[in-house]
């Protein structure tokens, strides 16, 4: 059997790269604006093929990986981004850009569900929440090189060269990432994921809500303290970098809690927070106060990402776990393509919106079983161990 850490470790290199392209590119659209002649509905573009990718990888990775196995599809969605995020270095105009974008995004949107259904199935019931929040506190990670590589890389290298450096960095995880064994879900008999549509309709609620406000928010968030604020391009990158080191204790206090208190109350409680922080970055009006309310988004919102990611494989059977996974990271997808139209329409009225849907997650989750007291023999997953090979013993 794989030991947790390692477990966690490689899955969440992985998950580190994933966070950071998505992320990076809000600043990549700055600063590829003046040579790709972008104005915002080119960026909206952009954007939008983005999220088109990574809705239909959601979906389509997903359930192959209840076919061919969760190692084999996040390997191949991992050198999927990696050669897409290297072919962004020579774009010419922003049609390419998003073509690029699309592909990516296919990687993208099919990594992230399909890996945290692995970590669960091969993490102890008592420890599997803690170890799903643990892996997407790498998004953290990966939300902090993103602004590290706008704040020090662009203005040293240029885009284009710190883009292809990040394609072989990727690259190089998905290396490391082949030594994790392989894990085929157990052959049931075929169920559509529709027998369980009184969890999924509750969950793809709360993932959706999720996704429409975070990227509807952090997306464009750059751009935000550009316009909105005064600030310059550079003291933008400046504000998200520090602004950022607030996701990884919000993950860490989601891990702890989840296991002690409970996926549903942990949940509840961070969305509440992330909306009430949303509507204080609105009405933030010195630059003390808009430290603050950023800081607390970042912490509860990232946060609550994490809880989901760990609650939301448990309300499944592994036969249909990465269907149904795949398919709340589909609509997550959804969210993630309207999320972003709404500031272009409504500036920063669209963080009431976000306020508004993000207050109403709770209703939703407590429409959902707890899983935490879950015992081993409740578990639907198959745990058995595997050799060194990655072929089960």
């Amino acid at each position: 059997m794989i030991s947790e850490r390692r477990l966690i470790i490689l899955s969440g290199v992985g998950w580190l790269f994933d966070a950071m392209d998505v992320l990076l590119l809000s600043y990549l659209l700055l600063a590829a604006a003046p040579e790709l002649k972008m104005g915002v509905s080119e960026r909206a573009a952009v954007i939008l093929a983005n999220n088109l990718g990574m809705l239909i990888g959601a979906s389509l990775f997903g359930r192959l990986s209840d076919v061919a196995g969760r190692r084999a599809v996040f390997m191949t969605t991992l050198l999927l981004y990696s050669l897409a995020t290297g072919a962004t270095a020579f774009v010419r105009s922003h049609l390419e850009l998003a073509a690029v974008r699309f592909i990516a995004g296919l990687g993208l949107g099919g990594e992230l569900p399909v890996v945290a259904s692995y970590v669960s199935e091969l993490s102890p019931p008592e420890r599997r929440g803690r170890n799903v929040v643990l892996l997407e506190s790498f998004w953290s990670l990966g939300a902090l090189a993103a602004a590290a590589v706008a704040y020090f890389l662009f203005p040293a290298l240029g885009w284009r060269n710190a883009m292809l450096l990040l394609a072989a960095t990727a690259l190089y995880a998905a290396v490391i990432r082949g030594t994790l064994p392989e894990h085929k879900p157990q052959r049931r008999a075929a169920l559509s994921i529709y027998a369980y549509f009184r969890r999924l309709a509750p969950t793809w609620y709360i993932w959706f809500v999720l996704a429409f406000g975070y990227y509807g928010i952090f997306l464009w968030l750059p751009t935000i303290l550009v316009r909105e604020r005064g600030l310059t391009v550079l003291q933008s990158y400046e504000f998200m970098l520090v602004t950022t080191l607030a996701q990884l204790p919000g993950y860490f206090a989601a891990a702890l809690l989840v296991e002690s208190v409970g996926r549903r109350p942990v949940a509840a409680v961070f969305f509440a927070a992330s909306a009430l922080s949303a509507l204080a970055f609105a009405y933030s009006q010195g630059p003390a106060q808009l430290y603050l309310a950023a800081l607390a988004l970042n912490f509860f919102n990232l946060g609550a990402w994490g809880v989901v990611y760990a609650y939301t494989p448990e309300l499944f059977p592994d036969h249909v776990r990465g269907a149904a996974t795949g398919s709340a990271g589909s609509v997550a997808r959804l969210g993630m393509i309207l999320g972003p139209m709404l500031y272009p329409a409504m500036g920063l009225s669209s963080l009431l919106v976000v306020t508004a849907l993000w207050l109403s997650v709770p209703i939703a989750v407590y429409a959902l079983p707890e899983t935490r007291h879950r015992r081993a023999a409740e578990d639907t997953t198959s745990r058995s161990a595997h050799s060194p090979s990655g072929s089960p013993s």
